[in-house]
């Protein structure tokens, strides 16, 4: 669909399956991320604001001794006027694939996981080579979105953002913003996603190629993918989104 005046805002979420009521969690969330009208005009950089709100309104909503633990996580992306805010929590990412003038297309992880093996990343510990070496259990989340007692508050009453990551940025005619569930990147490495999207005519072709390789995969988890395509420079920009 057409996502007219440069205007798009798009998330997935995912139930952590170790928790209880992995769906209503996934679900309930965005239901209150996104409500079915907005009365006012957004901008971009308002998009970490709104995920923070939201988390409160549905911990008010939806905690009760009977969903509390339920967990997800989250990809969201808002694109207004050329300015766009990603945000995630938990391991769905967020990628932008912007093409290049020799035809290739350049990938940018705008995400990042919040996983022990990401963590260890970041401090060194490990490169990227090295995950084939270690067990799942270092792909385990330190952070998503949980139906528990809001205990992010500190000693000295701040609020910890770590469950949160936040990128800002701007679009360019062409851009292209895919988001997933990690049922895609658990089935399909940043290699062989690349190939298969250069390989493909066009965004759609690439989303459904994407989607046909990992169904071909046999992979045991779901997904849900979300792609943002800016065709021109007048902002005009189309909304592709599939799951499975």
């Amino acid at each position: 669909c057409d996502a007219p005046c440069g205007f798009a805002w798009l998330s997935v979420a995912d139930g952590v399956a170790s928790s209880p009521h992995a769906d209503l969690a996934s679900r309930s969330f965005l239901q209150v991320l996104h409500p079915s009208s907005l009365t006012t005009p957004l901008q971009a950089r308002q998009l970490p604001g709104l995920v923070r709100q939201a988390r409160q309104d549905w911990l008010a909503q939806y905690l009760t001794p009977r969903t509390r633990g339920a967990a997800c996580t989250l990809a969201s992306l808002l694109h207004v006027d050329g300015q766009v805010c990603a945000v995630n929590s938990g391991d769905a990412r967020i990628w932008r694939l912007r093409p290049q003038a020799d035809g290739s297309v350049q990938w940018l992880q705008l995400s990042r996981d919040h996983t022990a093996w990401q963590q260890m990343l970041d401090d060194g510990e490990a490169d990227a080579g090295q995950a084939d070496a270690y067990a799942s259990i270092y792909q385990g989340l330190l952070h998503c979105l949980v139906l528990d007692a809001d205990d992010d508050a500190s000693e000295d009453g701040t609020v910890s953002d770590d469950w949160l990551h936040i990128w800002h940025g701007q679009t360019a005619p062409g851009d292209v913003y895919l988001l997933a569930t990690d049922g895609l990147h658990g089935a399909l490495d940043d290699v062989q996603m690349q190939a298969i999207w250069q390989a493909a005519p066009s965004p759609q072709d690439g989303l459904l190629a994407l989607h046909g390789v990992f169904r071909r995969a046999g992979a045991q988890d779901d997904i849900s993918v979300a792609l943002l395509h800016t065709v021109s420079s007048d902002e005009k920009s189309e909304l592709i989104a599939i799951s499975a």
